[in-house]
């Protein structure tokens, strides 16, 4: 994964063709969110972890992760893009065990999430507490 730091401790980078793995990106997300409280931390992991997995499960290259603080409202964003734009997310049923609980976690730990899409891309985001 390459890494490209911006200003207010911002990660942005291309995602690789074949997953990352578990570790990398939560190393990643730590490093990103140094100073966030113990739980949040693991919010801002989950909903990290569940929009980059989403990405690999039902899209295709090339995906991109941006996470960047809004340090005015304690929040961290997170933005996952890939080149599937005719594939919009869809909030799972909690009755479907194997699949389809990911967005609702995203639902349940983001003050705010949502997606943006542009002519080849789509680009789903989430806005997690980081106080």
């Amino acid at each position: 994964m390459n890494t490209v730091d911006l200003p207010r401790k911002s990660v942005d980078l291309d995602l690789p063709d074949s997953r990352p793995s578990t570790a990398a990106l939560m190393g990643l997300v730590s490093d990103m969110a140094a100073g966030a409280g113990d739980d949040r931390l693991v919010d801002i992991q989950v909903v990290t972890a569940q929009l980059v997995g989403n990405a690999y499960r039902h899209a295709h290259a090339p995906r991109r992760l941006r996470m960047y603080r809004l340090p005015d409202r304690d929040l961290v964003r997170i933005e996952v893009g890939d080149a599937s734009s005719s594939l919009l997310p869809v909030l799972g049923r909690l009755s479907a065990p194997e699949h389809g609980r990911g967005l609702l976690m995203v639902n349940r730990l983001s003050v705010n999430w949502g997606h943006r899409r542009d002519a080849d891309r789509k680009t789903v985001w989430a806005e997690v507490r980081s106080a």
